[in-house]
C-alpha cells in the first residue's frame, strides 16, 4: 500500500536552499567587483578633475598676475622717466627757489590765495593749469591709451609738498601730510610709491595713487610726480577680457579681500567671507577648494591664486598691503564634468547590473519573480501604503522570507495605529497640562501679574481679581499707573518701581543684597524689625503686602516678561512683632550671662586682696590692697555700663588718654592672679608709646580676655610673650603663648558669639566675641595666627591719634 503524497510545501517537506537557484558565481564575481570598481573610479577620476581643474586656474591666475605686474612695472617704468623731464624738473627746483627765503608769513600769504582761487570747477586758466610744468603734464596724455583714461590726475608737488603743476584742481595746493609725499621725501632715490584702492577724497570711484621722486643728476629730490588712476579703468582691459565657459572669469583683490577688479562684483566691494579671503592670498601661486565663492553661493568652489610679485614688493613698502589675481567660476558649471563622469559610471552601472540581472532571469526567471514580488511589496510598506499579505510558494528561503515581511508589514500596521493613539494621548496630555497650568497660577494665593516689554499688563491671576474685584480681561494691555480707582497712590509707586527695575536700576527682586555675614554682638541690643526687614512692603487698607519684581525667562530670542509677586504678610507682621519682644527678653538673658562671665575675674582678684587685707598688719600695703580692690570695683562697674547698652546710651560715654602699657600690665597683674600658678614664664618688650583717647577699662578687658585664654590653654604652665611697639602710624600689640593651638578649622569662628572650644561649663564663648567688638571701636584690628602644638599669637593694631 502506497503511502499518502505529502502535501506540497507542507511543514515536513525539505526545502531547497536559495543558494542552489541564484546565480552565486554571477552576482559575487560579477556584480559587487563591478560596483567596487565603479566607486574607485569615480572616486579617482572625481579627485583627478578636480586637481586639472585647481591645475588650470592657477596657471591662468598666474599668467593673468604675471601679466598684470609687466603691465604695472612698464607704467612705472614709464612714469619714472617722465619724472626725469627737464622741464618738471625746472618748475619744481624753481618753486623750491622761490620759496626757500620766504618768510612764514609771506608763506601762509601766498598759500592762501593759492587756496582760494583752486577749486573743483574753477577757472581753466589758472596759472598753474596754464604753466609749463601743466602743459608738459597734459602731453604725457596725448599719446591716448588705457592708462591715459584711467588716469584720475596727474601733478607735480615741491619738496615741502606744495602743488606745482596738475592737469586738473584734483590735488590739493599743499599736500605735506599726503602719505605719498611723506614716503617719497623719507626713503629718497629710487623709491616709488604706489598705495592700496581707495575713495577719490572719501567718496566716489576707487583709485590707486603712483608717486616717484623728481631729481637732477646729482641724485637730489627737487619734487614728485603724481598720478593717480581709476582702479577700474586700468585693471579691466588686462582682468575682464579673460572669460572661460559661461561663468568663469578672473578677479583682482587685495590682501584685505576687497575687490580691485571683476566682470561681475563692483570695485570696493569687500569679500565676506574671511576663511576664504586667507585661502586666496598665499604668497605663491596655487589653488585652493573652499566653501564659498565670493560671489554670493556658499558652495564647495575651486579658485586658482596668484600673487603679484614684483608689484607687492613695491606695494607692501608703500601701504603695507598686497594684491592678488583668482580665478574662480560658478559651482555648478565648475563641476559639471564631476558630474557627467557620474553620470556616465551610474549609466554603465546600471546597464551592468541590468546585464548581471537580464542574464539570471534567463537562467532562473522562477527565482527572480518573487524576488521582484518581494522588493515592490517592502517598498509599498516603506512608503506606508496598506498592503495585501504576499503569498508565495517556492519552498526556499525566498517563501521563509515572505513569511517575515507579511509578519514586518502586519507589526508595523499595529505600530502605526498604537503610534496614532499615542500622538492623541500625548495631544491630550498637553492641553490638560496647560490647563491645569493656568488653573495652578489663577489658585496662587499670592497676588501675580505678569508685564510685557511695554510695562503693560499681560496676565493676571485670580488673587488680583479678588483683590481689585477687576476682572484680568478687563486690565490686560493697561499700565500700573491709575490701574484701579483705589489705591491709585500705591499703583503708582508700585509703577515707578516697575520702570526702575525694568532699566536695570532697581534692587527689588530676587538678585538683592543679602545682609551682613559681620559676627553680631548677642550683648548689643538687636536691630529693630523696621531697620532689619530688607523686604519691600506696600500697605493695601488694612493689608501689608511684600512684593517683589522677577524676570520671566522664555524663548532667548524674545524680550523677557516680567512678573511681579504680592504675598500678604499681614498675620506674619503680626506675628513678628510678637517674636521680637520675645528675642529682646532673650537678649536680657543672654546680656545676663555675659556680665556674668567679665565679672569672675575681677572679682576673684577682690576676693584674693580681701583675704590679704585681713592677714596684713602693715597698713601701708593694707592701702595698696584696698587701691587695688577699688580699681577692680571701678573695672567691673564699667564692664556693667560697658556692656548693658540699655541703662545708658554711648552719648554718656567718656574716653581719656590712655597708656597701652599700663593697661597690659593690670591685665596681666589680673589674669596671672586668677590661674593660681606659678610656673608661667612671662615676657614684656614694651615700647614707648603715644597715649591714644580710650576707656581704661575696655582697653584692659581687652588685654584680659586674651591673656586669659592664652593661660587657660598652657593649664598654668608654660610662657606667655606681650610686646608693644610703634609702627606706620599705628601702636601694635602682640601676646603670644606657648599652649596647643588653635586648629585651623576654628580660625575663623573664635570671633562668633558663643563659640568655644572648652569643655560644658568652663567657658561661654562671649570672651573673644567682646573683644572683637571694643577693638573694632576704637577702629582698630586685631588678627590670630596660630600653629598646631606651638601655640597662638594674638597681633591687636590700633591707630595712633593725628594730635600724636
Amino acid at each position: 500500500m502506497n503511502s499518502p503524497k505529502e502535501p506540497e510545501n507542507s511543514p515536513s517537506t525539505p526545502r531547497i536552499g536559495l543558494k542552489n537557484k541564484l546565480i552565486r558565481t554571477m552576482i559575487v564575481v560579477g556584480t559587487l567587483p563591478l560596483l567596487l570598481a565603479m566607486v574607485i573610479s569615480y572616486v579617482q577620476g572625481n579627485k583627478s578633475v578636480q586637481e586639472v581643474i585647481g591645475a588650470s586656474f592657477q596657471a591662468l591666475a598666474f599668467e593673468t598676475a604675471t601679466k598684470t605686474d609687466f603691465i604695472l612695472r612698464e607704467e612705472i617704468a614709464k612714469n619714472s622717466h617722465r619724472a626725469s623731464h627737464p622741464t618738471l624738473i625746472l618748475a619744481a627746483r624753481g618753486q623750491n627757489q622761490r620759496l626757500t627765503g620766504v618768510d612764514d608769513a609771506d608763506l601762509e600769504e601766498h598759500l592762501a590765495a593759492a587756496l582760494a582761487s583752486w577749486k573743483p570747477g574753477g577757472e581753466p586758466t589758472h596759472p598753474i593749469l596754464q604753466n609749463a610744468g601743466s602743459r608738459v603734464l597734459k602731453s604725457f596724455l596725448k599719446a591716448g591709451g588705457p592708462s591715459a583714461e584711467a588716469t584720475r590726475a596727474m601733478y607735480v608737488t615741491d619738496a615741502r609738498g606744495i602743488l606745482v603743476s596738475s592737469i586738473n584742481f584734483h590735488p590739493a595746493i599743499l599736500g605735506a601730510d599726503d602719505p605719498a609725499q611723506k614716503k617719497v621725501m623719507a626713503e629718497g632715490e629710487g623709491f616709488v610709491y604706489l598705495s592700496d584702492i581707495h575713495q577719490a577724497h572719501g567718496k566716489g570711484e576707487y583709485v590707486f595713487h603712483l608717486a616717484v621722486p623728481i631729481m637732477n643728476f646729482e641724485k637730489k629730490i627737487f619734487g614728485i610726480f603724481h598720478r593717480i588712476y581709476s582702479a577700474k579703468k586700468f585693471f579691466s582691459p588686462s582682468i575682464e577680457p579673460i572669460i572661460f565657459g559661461e561663468t568663469g572669469h578672473v578677479m583682482m583683490i587685495n590682501s584685505d579681500g576687497i575687490v580691485i577688479d571683476c566682470p561681475i562684483l563692483p570695485t570696493g566691494t569687500r569679500l565676506p567671507n574671511p576663511e576664504l579671503i586667507k585661502s586666496v592670498t598665499g604668497p605663491e601661486a596655487n589653488w585652493a577648494q573652499t566653501r564659498g565663492d565670493g560671489h554670493g553661493s556658499e558652495d564647495l568652489s575651486i579658485i586658482g591664486y596668484a600673487p603679484l610679485l614684483e608689484t607687492n614688493t613695491i606695494l607692501n613698502a608703500s601701504s603695507g598691503k598686497k594684491w592678488f589675481t583668482f580665478a574662480w567660476q560658478a559651482s555648478q558649471e565648475l563641476f559639471a564634468p564631476t558630474r557627467k563622469l557620474f553620470q556616465w559610471i551610474s549609466a554603465a552601472a546600471l546597464i551592468s547590473i541590468l546585464l548581471i540581472v537580464f542574464m539570471g532571469s534567463l537562467a532562473s526567471d522562477r527565482i527572480v519573480q518573487p524576488i521582484r514580488r518581494l522588493q515592490n511589496t517592502t517598498a509599498r510598506i516603506g512608503r506606508g501604503e496598506e498592503v495585501e499579505p504576499l503569498e508565495i510558494r517556492t519552498g526556499d528561503e525566498i517563501e521563509s522570507l515572505a513569511e517575515e515581511v507579511n509578519t514586518m508589514n502586519r507589526l508595523l500596521s499595529e505600530a502605526f495605529l498604537g503610534l496614532e493613539d499615542e500622538v492623541r494621548k500625548k495631544t491630550k496630555a498637553l492641553i490638560y497640562l496647560q490647563e491645569y497650568t493656568e488653573s495652578i497660577l489663577m489658585s496662587v494665593p499670592d497676588v501675580l501679574l505678569i508685564f510685557n516689554e511695554n510695562l503693560t499688563l499681560q496676565y493676571v491671576n485670580q488673587a488680583f481679581e479678588k483683590l481689585t474685584g477687576a476682572a484680568g480681561k478687563d486690565v490686560e494691555g493697561k499700565s500700573l499707573q491709575g490701574l484701579t480707582q483705589e489705591f491709585t497712590e500705591q499703583w503708582a509707586f508700585l509703577a515707578k518701581e516697575l520702570t526702575r527695575f525694568s532699566s536695570g536700576t532697581s534692587s527689588i527682586g530676587p538678585g538683592a543684597p543679602a545682609a551682613s555675614g559681620e559676627p553680631r554682638d548677642p550683648l548689643a541690643p538687636k536691630v529693630s524689625d523696621e531697620e532689619g526687614d530688607q523686604r519691600n512692603t506696600i500697605n493695601l487698607g488694612s493689608h501689608v503686602y511684600v512684593y517683589q519684581f522677577f524676570h520671566v525667562n522664555v524663548k532667548a530670542d524674545d524680550k523677557n516678561p516680567i512678573g511681579l509677586l504680592m504675598r500678604d504678610i499681614s498675620e506674619e507682621k503680626a506675628l513678628q512683632d510678637q517674636l521680637t519682644m520675645a528675642e529682646k527678653l532673650s537678649g536680657l538673658g543672654t546680656l545676663a550671662a555675659g556680665i556674668a562671665h567679665e565679672m569672675n575675674n575681677p572679682l576673684y582678684s577682690i576676693m584674693g586682696y580681701t583675704e590679704a587685707i585681713l592677714d596684713e598688719k602693715d597698713t601701708g600695703k593694707i592701702q595698696t590692697f584696698a587701691e587695688k580692690i577699688l580699681s577692680r570695683a571701678r573695672h567691673m562697674a564699667s564692664v556693667i555700663l560697658n556692656m548693658s547698652g540699655y541703662t545708658r546710651s554711648k552719648a554718656t560715654d567718656t574716653t581719656q588718654d590712655v597708656n597701652l602699657n599700663e593697661r597690659l600690665d593690670a591685665a596681666i597683674e589680673m589674669a596671672l592672679m586668677a590661674s593660681y600658678s606659678d610656673n608661667i614664664e612671662l615676657v614684656k618688650n614694651y615700647s614707648p608709646l603715644p597715649l591714644i583717647q580710650a576707656k581704661p577699662e575696655e582697653l584692659q578687658q581687652i588685654f584680659l580676655n586674651i591673656i586669659r585664654n592664652g593661660v587657660q590653654a598652657m593649664e598654668g604652665k608654660g610662657k606667655i610673650t606681650i610686646s608693644s611697639s610703634r609702627l606706620d602710624g599705628n601702636i601694635v600689640t602682640q601676646i603670644s603663648d606657648t599652649g596647643p593651638g588653635i586648629p585651623r578649622e576654628y580660625l575663623s569662628k573664635i570671633f562668633d558669639p558663643f563659640f568655644t572650644t572648652k569643655e560644658q561649663g568652663k567657658g561661654t564663648g562671649l570672651g573673644l566675641n567682646i573683644v572683637h567688638r571694643l577693638v573694632g571701636k576704637y577702629g582698630g584690628q586685631i588678627k590670630v595666627d596660630s600653629q598646631l602644638n606651638s601655640g597662638t599669637t594674638f597681633t591687636i593694631t590700633f591707630p595712633i591719634p593725628p594730635t600724636h
